[in-house]
């Protein structure tokens, strides 16, 4: 209660390093650099809840292979001006854009680019369709930018090798569509293989409020298409009736309220370290999240799920953790791993932690069992998660030695 944001630092290559700094500007400014912008602010009975938008510039893996994507944690510090830091892992998924023909990794669905900076026009810039604030529900016609790359156009007797057109919908945060878009809309646009922007494509403006939509936070998503060369639509292509196929290019808060229901929820901190092993070691890791109550309720018996990156795998099918009222006794709780080894899910762990308070530094250290494989490099990040929904999330990072 009673604390405002002093800075954001995030995670710039995301390698579990807050490096680069986000500065607070005016709300609804949409501007190009590293900044944030505070949207909502609702008082609750035992804290207060800050909505804020950020952006920024990135630079993770430019070539997320051997797949056609790659998902990637990226970690935000909130400095509160008490000193606090708060940290969340927002997920991104990087796509690889490229293909040729000889090389099946280099899969080359189609995609829409993601507008930066000014390169697209717009007013005031290419991105200002992210996070725009409407308090009278209106969005401008130059904000929802639409570029559609094909890799494969007009490539001879190659499946997927057309596009022409997108599906594109704007969707409440409950799930809910706009009423400009009951359903996912067809909208033409000029597939190409090159990186120009002279064929974009932008929607006409919109007015939220004349269209009986309802107030909160609307992202705007795309699903590139294409089609093969008998002119039947390719499996290359992104299914509109996935949600979780779609591209988010944008988003608007009209007239934004943070929901209150969130007052009574859980809430905890994951206090996590920096590790160091060797590639292809005999030795298990055991990455250790160390979990505190930050909330008003007892965290009583909740799932728990951790994740782990390429070259790694989890060993046992259980997670063992300790508790602050004796560490000296090891509990363990059932879990099932997933196929690929990779996601040990643990639906029932009895944490049992009380409110940290005055005298009362309640925790439980939680550490998986983790192989550390020959192919591992670079720095990898072991992912936890709390509750279903999700209350806290957070991530050990593990710098890979290669073998001597």
């Amino acid at each position: 209660m009673g604390v405002k944001i002093k800075e954001i630092r995030y995670s710039y290559t995301g390698n579990d390093q807050p490096d680069v700094a986000a500065v607070e500007v005016k709300r609804g400014r949409g501007g190009i650099d590293q900044e944030f912008e505070v949207i909502d602010l609702v008082f609750l009975d035992d804290s207060d809840l800050i909505t804020f938008t950020l952006r920024g510039d990135l630079n993770v893996d430019a070539d997320p292979r051997p797949a056609y994507g790659r998902r990637y944690r990226i970690r935000v510090d909130v400095i509160l001006d008490n000193g606090d830091v708060r940290t969340a892992n927002p997920e991104i998924e990087v796509l690889a854009g490229a293909w040729q023909n000889s090389d099946p990794e280099l899969v080359g669905r189609p995609f829409v680019r993601l507008p930066y900076d000014n390169n697209w026009g717009g007013a005031p810039n290419s991105q200002a369709g992210f996070g725009h604030v409407s308090d009278n529900g209106r969005i401008p016609g130059d904000k929802f930018i639409i570029d559609l790359v094909n890799l494969r156009q007009g490539e001879p007797g190659v499946a997927g090798s057309d596009s022409d057109h997108v599906y594109y919908q704007l969707v409440h945060e409950d799930g809910t569509p706009s009423h400009y878009t009951p359903t996912p809309q067809v909208q033409k646009a000029e597939g190409h293989r090159d990186s120009g922007t002279g064929r974009k494509v932008t929607l006409p403006a919109i007015d939220l409020r004349q269209l009986g939509d309802k107030p909160g936070y609307y992202r705007f998503l795309v699903w590139p298409q294409a089609a093969d060369p008998d002119g039947s639509v390719s499996a290359l292509g992104w299914d509109p009736a996935k949600p979780e196929d779609a591209f988010q290019l944008g988003s608007v808060y009209y007239r934004y309220r943070a929901p209150r229901a969130v007052a009574p929820g859980l809430r905890a901190t994951v206090k996590t370290e920096q590790l160091t092993a060797t590639a292809g070691q005999d030795r298990w890791v055991y990455p250790p999240f160390v979990v505190r109550n930050t909330g008003q309720r007892v965290i009583g018996t909740v799932k728990v799920v951790f994740t782990a990156p390429e070259g790694t795998h989890f060993t046992e099918d259980h997670v063992a953790f300790t508790h602050w009222t004796d560490e000296s006794r090891e509990i363990v709780a059932q879990g099932v791993l997933s196929a690929d080894r990779r996601t040990l899910t643990c639906p029932a762990v009895p944490l049992n932690i009380e409110p940290s308070g005055p005298g009362t530094d309640a925790w439980v250290s939680l550490y998986p069992a983790l192989v550390v494989e020959d192919t591992a490099h670079g720095t990898v990040q072991v992912g936890i998660q709390l509750g279903e929904p999700a209350f806290a999330t957070a991530h050990d990072a593990i710098v890979v030695q290669p073998a001597s």
